[in-house]
Parts: structure tokens; C-alpha cells; sequence
């Protein structure tokens, strides 16, 4: 099946860091895979500095003016992922289009995003997970039962190129880590607690990719076999996974569809995470990563990887293909194929 959606509007910028913006980055490329031509609206001033800038321009997308609703024409479809600023900008686009689409990749609804459903001002739903669609679906029917509403789950993919699997890292220290954005909530209250207590044959080294001062109010100050990062501009994504044997990475949030877990299982990073949300959909407990549902857990899993070097590569070799069989392009393409044909039949 090919689709006759040739054309797709973004308002925002993808990035090499961070979940919806790298999310973004790499359905773009599965989109000019499919030969759609693809048009991006910045929200901000500064794009120029924006990482992905230059292979956007390689690729051939259109990067427009932020905000320039003036390049739409009826029928357009846009897209915005997980942008707050894009729903604030959706009665200024609905005045030049009505196929707006919205992709939420938290398991909550924004309080906008209900205030546009109550409006109709959004046409499509998308979802990385069909347990969160099936979860906010009804709590959005509730303002609007609109059936021309479209809600709908795709498969995302993941450029596993940019994430090489590294089989062997340093024998002189157990290295372990976490990667997220700086937000607080990003970080369980007991991250420390878990770090302090699991135990390893070889020295700890610790490294949270992801802190700033939001992250040491919430948990305090990182011990001193523990280095942290602001962003991958101090330490690299790839940088961080060659570091880590493990990803240890318990949250207060309840993820989605968490785009570090294909980083980690396509780099060779060992998972171990909550048990909930999008986690227990990517990892297959005790065979690719290991689910916790207790800081007990979080230690003894650790602890374990540690001291079992030859089980966490088994799992790591596992993981890589479960990511592989979870993110890859041919699985994608088929689904952005019936999302735009869903697209094509919405109110123009």
C-alpha cells in the first residue's frame, strides 16, 4: 500500500536530544523514505543553531518562517508532536486548515488539549501506544464526541544507525547511569538511595546525562563517583551508552513510549526501569531489561547485572533485537500508510 498523502506540515523542530523532538527527527525520516514532502514550521527564532538544522536542509524539507501560518492551503495536513506551543498555535492554523494532528507523548492530557477537543480544533489523535490511546480516548470523547474525531496508533520508528551496539566496555569500573531531560519529575525522589545501595564487584561510575539545578533540588547532590551532565552538548548520547553496562532509571513519570529504552537496547545498555507505562511494552522482563516495582528492585537488578557479566550481555544481545523488532522502518512505513490515508479522508 502507498499513500496518497504526498505532502506534511510540522510545527516545531526536531532534535538529537529529547523525547518528542527525536521522536520527530526520526519519523521525518521514515517520511522522506516514503517520499512525503515534508514542510517544517519552527515555533521560535533560532532554528538556524538547532543540531539537525543542516541534515534537515540535506534531506530537502522546507524549513519556513516560525509561525507562518501563510504557506498553508486548505486540506494541508500539520503535525505537532507533544508541543505545547503548537496547540496554543492551533486556532491561528484551523483559520487556514482544518487537518490538524496531535501527537501526545505523555500518558496525561495537557488541560489545552482538552480545551481544543471541547472545541473541535483538533482533527487526529496519534498515539505510540495502544494502551495510552485506549486510556485517553474516552477522558477526550468526554468534551467532544465528534465522531469525525479521528484517534489512531502508530509504530514509531528508530534509526538504530545512530545508536551502534557496543559488545565490550571498560573492565575497570561497572559503569550505570540515567538520561532524560532536566525536569524534576524526571527524577525519582530515591535516585540516590538506588545508586548508593546496589552493590558491583569493580567500582561504580556513575553518570546522569540530563541535571541541572531542577534535578539537585529534587534529589540532592550526586556522590562524588557520580558525574553529571546538563546535555548532550557536555556528554553525548553515544558518549553516555558507551559508558553505561547499565540504564538505571527510576522516575516519578509514568513514560509513554520512551525513546532512550531504543537507545539503550540499540547501543547494548542493559534496562532497568519502572514497571509501568511504555516500559512494560518494550521490555520483556528478565529476557531484555528488567521491570521494578520497588526501589528494592531497582537495587537488586543492578546489583545483579553486576555481578553476572555474562547474563547481561545475553540480555543486551536480546534487547537489541526486541528493539530492532519494536522501531523498525518496514513496520513504520505500513503504519504511516493507513495514518495518511486516514489523514486524506478528514475534513478538509
Amino acid at each position: 500500500m502507498s499513500t496518497s498523502l504526498k505532502k506534511i506540515y510540522v510545527n516545531g523542530f526536531p532534535s538529537l536530544y529529547g523525547g518528542a523532538g527525536t521522536e520527530l527527527h526520526h519519523q521525518i525520516l521514515v517520511w522522506k523514505h516514503m517520499d512525503i514532502d515534508v514542510h517544517i514550521i519552527p515555533t521560535n527564532d533560532g532554528f538556524q543553531n538547532e543540531a539537525l538544522y543542516l541534515e534537515m536542509l540535506g534531506l530537502g524539507v522546507h524549513i519556513h518562517a516560525p509561525n507562518d501560518w501563510s504557506v498553508l492551503e486548505e486540506g494541508d495536513a500539520i503535525i505537532g508532536f507533544c508541543n505545547g506551543e503548537y496547540l496554543e498555535n492551533l486556532p491561528a492554523i484551523r483559520q487556514k486548515t482544518r487537518r490538524t494532528i496531535f501527537v501526545n507523548c505523555m500518558t496525561w492530557l495537557f488541560n489545552k488539549e482538552k480545551e481544543l477537543m471541547k472545541q473541535g480544533l483538533i482533527a487526529m489523535f496519534l498515539y505510540q501506544n495502544e494502551e495510552v490511546r485506549q486510556k485517553n480516548m474516552p477522558l477526550l470523547k468526554r468534551c467532544n464526541d465528534d465522531p469525525s474525531i479521528a484517534f489512531m496508533t502508530f509504530k514509531p520508528y528508530f534509526h538504530n544507525d545512530s545508536f551502534p551496539f557496543i559488545a565490550e566496555r571498560s573492565g575497570e569500573y561497572f559503569g550505570c547511569g540515567r538520561i532524560s531531560r532536566q525536569d524534576a519529575d524526571k527524577f525519582a525522589a530515591n535516585t540516590l538511595h538506588i545508586y548508593e545501595y546496589f552493590v558491583s564487584p569493580l567500582f561504580k561510575r556513575g553518570l546522569f546525562l540530563g541535571f541541572d539545578q531542577r534535578s539537585r533540588e529534587k534529589i540532592g547532590e550526586p556522590y562524588g563517583w557520580i558525574r553529571t551532565a546538563r546535555d548532550q552538548r557536555e556528554v553525548s548520547q553515544q558518549d553516555f551508552y558507551k559508558h553505561c553496562e547499565i540504564v538505571l532509571q527510576p522516575t516519578d513519570t509514568t513514560e509513554n513510549w520512551p525513546r532512550v529504552g531504543f537507545e539503550a537496547m540499540a547501543s547494548g545498555s542493559v534496562l532497568v526501569v519502572d514497571n509501568r507505562g511504555g516500559w512494560r511494552q518494550m521490555v520483556e522482563h528478565g529476557k531484555t531489561g528488567w521491570l521494578c516495582d520497588h526501589e528494592r528492585d531497582f537495587i537488586y537488578y543492578a546489583s545483579k547485572m553486576a555481578y553476572e557479566p555474562n547474563l547481561r550481555r545475553d540480555m543486551a544481545e536480546a534487547a537489541r533485537e526486541r528493539g530492532l523488532e519494536l522501531g523498525g522502518l518496514e513496520a513504520s512505513v505500513s503504519s504511516w500508510e493507513e495514518i495518511f490515508e486516514a489523514v486524506e479522508q478528514l475534513p478538509a
